[in-house]
């Protein structure tokens, strides 16, 4: 493996100082000088190393994505993909379409349904699933839920009686998996696939980050996959072109330890999503007889962050209602009230933060939170005529995923993409938090940079070794076409990734 790597003639930003260079030289993984190109076009004389001559090009840390579903992205790459369906007829021929070429064994797959996006307003029901005979399993864009027709419900061995399993007014199963049953029809399903088919499911996520110009993920776990997928990850992540710091979601403290991860959960979720109407609020949502709900009790919450913090383990959860926000702030705060000599170190995350009260903002930036969002949220679902503002009326959708007030309050803020609820491609996340909706929520250029690299690192404790390129740092850097804080901020998600260079070595290159 060659770990040695020099660029030249290009505009590099190191992401720290305030000051730009023009080259940066990395001997064995390691960033050893940023500089001139004149510099470092002496070092690599003496080392007899051939620079990479960018051209001008743009050179930045190598980006993060901090909340990836890296299994199932690598799974629902090989399913149909439902998200532009306009009805449900047109849903049903997609299905029959990717049946007709399938073998005799194998089931109807299909990812991201955005049941706001069909003429119905609805998912379809097991009833209209049963047009197809052999199983169908598909999961909805959030993975909050999953659809089967009854011979997949049937494969699946379902309890009728499980949480989740929903019935309409009149006893009959609908098809639609929540909660419990959500988690156990995805776990039961995915874990038919060998373990070479989950293991190529990694790598080409992994594969995928890296033509991206990410070099650093935050796999999310254990929730629609299981333990073992979990350990089958860590068994090959050395492999892998990219880093990943594993978020397990687990409830037993004992596989965090016994793995010697440093992170616990993530995706540990206090509530659900604003597709399905599960993300939980004070008050009802503005199109269904709901609030949502949590999903968790004060006291289990409460549990977590205590037992992380006895162990010096990062905690973080899955919180998008106003209300899991606030759960979630209420027991991070009473740890820290019981466990006073813990606060120095204490390691502290949320995912998402995206609807919070302004009381809960504040909260937040006193407390330095580390907060994982996804800006593409509000550029695919916010704004006028979309499905956050259908559930949740203007005012309410109008304060979601405050970058902005988050950021201005103290709040550390690292960007992600769920993936694959949304693509993962971080400059599309940079374009995302520059372009939202309501400018009130924008960040500028800079800042949005800095949520996938520097800022980022700090949300895994990691910027000491990572997240900008200073001497002594890991060697991952990305080659971009133009510079994403000179361009049109409307042009950023188109910028071309040129090189991605992890630990020294070219992992991708055009």
């Amino acid at each position: 493996m060659n770990m040695d790597f020099a660029v030249i003639n290009a505009n590099v930003i190191p992401m720290v100082g305030g000051v730009r260079a023009e080259a940066v030289f990395i001997k064995d993984g390691i960033i050893e000088a940023v500089g001139a190109s004149a510099e470092i076009a002496e070092l690599c004389r003496r080392h007899g190393l051939k620079a990479h001559d960018a051209a001008g090009a743009t050179v930045l840390p190598a980006f993060y994505d901090c909340h990836v579903h890296m299994l199932t992205t690598g799974m629902n790459a090989m399913a149909a993909d439902l998200y532009d369906c306009a009805d449900i007829p047109s849903l049903i021929a997609l299905l029959k379409e990717t049946e007709s070429a399938l073998e005799d064994d194998s089931w109807v797959f299909g990812k991201r349904l955005d049941e706001s996006r069909l003429a119905e307003g609805r998912p379809p029901l097991m009833s209209e699933l049963d047009e197809i005979e052999r199983p169908v399993f598909i999961i909805d864009r959030g993975k909050h839920y999953t659809l089967v027709n009854r011979a997949a419900f049937e494969a699946l061995e379902v309890d009728p009686e499980l949480k989740g399993v929903r019935r309409d007014e009149d006893g009959l199963l609908t098809g639609r998996l929540q909660d419990e049953a959500n988690k156990y029809a995805q776990q039961k399903y995915f874990l038919s696939w060998t373990d070479e088919q989950r293991a190529d499911a990694i790598r080409y996520t992994a594969a995928l980050a890296a033509s991206r110009g990410i070099c650093t993920l935050h796999p999310q776990e254990g929730l629609d996959s299981s333990d073992d997928d979990v350990r089958l990850m860590l068994s090959i992540k050395d492999e892998l072109p990219v880093d990943i710091e594993v978020f397990w979601n687990t409830p037993d403290v004992n596989n965090i330890l016994e793995a010697g991860l440093k992170s616990w959960g993530g995706d540990i979720l206090l509530d659900g999503s604003i597709g399905s109407r599960t993300a939980a609020f004070s008050q009802k949502y503005c199109d269904g007889d709901t609030s949502g709900y949590l999903n968790l009790s004060d006291e289990e919450v409460l549990r977590f962050v205590k037992t992380a913090l006895e162990n010096d383990l990062t905690i973080s959860f899955h919180a998008i209602g106003e209300l899991a926000i606030t759960q979630a702030l209420d027991a991070m705060e009473r740890a820290l009230k019981e466990m006073p000599e813990k606060a120095p170190g204490a390691r502290l995350r949320l995912e998402h933060f995206g609807f919070p009260s302004e009381r809960d903002i504040q909260r937040a930036g006193a407390l330095k939170l580390r907060v994982s969002m996804q800006s593409a949220f509000t550029a695919l679902r916010g704004g006028p005529g979309t499905v956050y503002r259908s559930r949740l009326g203007e005012e309410r959708e109008r304060g979601g995923y405050p970058s902005r007030r988050l950021l201005d309050a103290g709040c550390i803020l690292g960007g992600g993409s769920d993936s694959d609820v949304t693509p993962m491609d971080s400059l599309f996340g940079i374009y995302a938090a520059v372009n939202q909706p309501y400018p009130e929520n924008a960040l500028t250029p800079f800042e949005a940079v800095r949520m996938y690299t520097i800022d980022a690192a700090r949300l895994a404790f990691e910027d000491d070794i990572k997240g900008s390129l200073e001497r002594g740092k890991q060697g991952n850097l990305v080659i971009l076409e133009e510079d994403p804080m000179q361009t049109d901020p409307k042009k950023i998600k188109d910028i071309k990734v040129l090189k991605t260079v992890r630990r020294g070595e070219v992992v991708f290159s055009v």
